[in-house]
């Protein structure tokens, strides 16, 4: 029997080994790349608010981000993430149509850390700077996204195992016919907004997303488009940085979660929508309603 145990220990050690090596790669990325705070560990009672941004008209970008991130830091914030808004790719209905220029993570000591700071003069005067802001909580939970980099890195063996083809390089799909070409495509705009933002997004494009759940029907379909991006996620080395259940803070939208995922630069999320493997599964992407926001790291340049 002394093969087996040694054949179980030597099995356990790579497996730690692999689990350990994942996180550190999945942690450089995040700091590195990402340019992302947000600590490893750290209590599920912290509390993380997402704040939308719309610039005034003679407000420059990362003067305003900037101010923003000084502000909350003041009140006792650490800002986890700062992005430009390069394109609203998906508008939600609950929202204002707005053409948000920036979004902003925060993380509280707890939600009623963020209550108090909330209620300050500073903060008011703050979001009052800007044409426009809307805040959206996130409850985090420490666990879900501590064991994120071990899920990818299980669908990533899984793949292997089970000689799942290769997703990436993409192939482009083939352009519409010509009567589908008289209805402007929505992928144009996207794309020309991604490749727009190069100068900040050329190794991370960072897209947030409020999602509110739909029916059984779309939730099923959804799973599958789901799947499919997280195995391409697993391949490519990129994934979700943030997931937690989102908290409505003001006004009465109603959103189920907060995700924000990595990819690796807006040329690479540009070929992604315009790929014959994107557009066979995007049908399936199925949901109540959400604001999905590619973005690009602002926290080095502010």
């Amino acid at each position: 029997m002394k093969w087996l145990f040694w054949t179980v220990s030597i099995l356990l050690i790579v497996a730690l080994l692999a689990v350990a090596a994942q996180h550190f790669r999945y942690l450089s990325t995040r700091r590195d790349i990402v340019m992302d705070r947000q600590d490893v560990f750290h209590s599920s009672s912290v509390f993380h608010v997402a704040t939308l941004l719309a610039l005034s008209p003679d407000q420059p970008l990362l003067t305003g981000v900037k101010a923003f991130v000084d502000a909350v830091e003041r009140d006792g914030a650490t800002v986890v993430y700062a992005g430009k808004i390069a394109v609203i790719a998906l508008q939600s209905k609950q929202l204002p149509q707005e053409n948000w220029s920036a979004f902003v993570l925060a993380q509280y000591p707890s939600r009623d850390a963020y209550d108090a700071a909330a209620a300050t003069p500073g903060y008011t005067e703050i979001r009052a700077s800007f044409a426009n802001t809307y805040a959206l909580g996130m409850q985090r939970s420490a666990m879900l996204n501590l064991t994120l980099p071990i899920v990818l890195l299980g669908r990533r063996i899984m793949d292997i195992v089970t000689l799942t083809p290769a997703r990436y390089p993409f192939r482009k799909a083939e352009a519409a016919g010509q009567a589908e070409l008289e209805t402007p495509d929505p992928r144009s705009r996207l794309v020309e907004g991604l490749l727009a933002n190069r100068e900040y997004g050329k190794d991370a494009c960072v897209v947030l997303n409020f999602i509110k759940s739909g029916s059984t029907e779309q939730r099923e379909a959804n799973s599958g488009y789901g799947s499919e991006m997280l195995g391409l996620m697993a391949e490519m080395g990129n994934g979700p940085t943030h997931i937690g259940r989102a908290v409505t803070l003001e006004g009465d939208a109603d959103f189920d979660q907060v995700v924000i995922v990595y990819y690796p630069g807006v040329e690479y999320f540009a070929d992604l929508v315009q790929s014959e493997f994107f557009t066979g599964i995007v049908g399936g992407k199925q949901l109540g309603d959400t604001l999905a926001s590619p973005t690009v790291p602002l926290l080095p340049y502010l």
